[in-house]
């Protein structure tokens, strides 16, 4: 994994702001960039984010979130590039690569989901990755956090 910063406003002015994500893409934003600052300071994960998992009601995720990374991380098939900053506002470089296979997998979705992660990681491994990431992703749906956001109804009183 490769972290980068993303200061230039030509990146911002495409980038989603991390805000404007549903529940699940924004916990997963911020647990991809402590879980590659962790893994690159060689800090036990369960260190680095046990706690967090925890207060969301997702503890068991965390292994499953492990397991994507790690295979994410070995596999990769070309330099993965997240945000080194978990307060960065937006969603930088290749986040959005697993955030699209998690959103896939929500919608029931694999072939796409193996299709999205395959850009990045050897091709042998995407069934793999996917399993613990559905897993993960119905974890994290268990707890409430979705990765789609929920249609807004606006009352209008005329």
């Amino acid at each position: 994994m490769y972290e980068v910063t993303s200061n230039k406003s030509s990146e911002k002015v495409n980038a989603a702001e991390v805000e404007t994500l549903a529940a699940a893409g924004q916990f997963s934003v911020f647990a991809i960039r402590v879980w590659s600052s962790a893994a690159k300071q060689r800090m036990p994960i369960d260190h680095a984010l046990g706690r967090f998992f925890n207060d969301f009601r997702c503890g068991p995720a965390l292994q499953l979130f492990d397991e994507c990374m790690s295979l994410l991380a070995v596999s990769a098939t070309r330099k993965v590039e997240i945000g080194c900053c978990p307060s960065n506002m937006y969603v930088v470089a290749d986040e959005n690569i697993p955030l699209n296979c998690f959103a896939a997998l929500e919608r029931e979705n694999t072939s796409t989901a193996e299709g999205i992660i395959g850009e990045v990681i050897n091709s042998r491994l995407t069934k793999a990755f996917c399993r613990s990431a559905k897993l993960y992703v119905q974890h994290l749906s268990k707890a409430g956090l979705g990765f789609t956001r929920p249609v807004t109804l606006l009352v209008v009183n005329k």
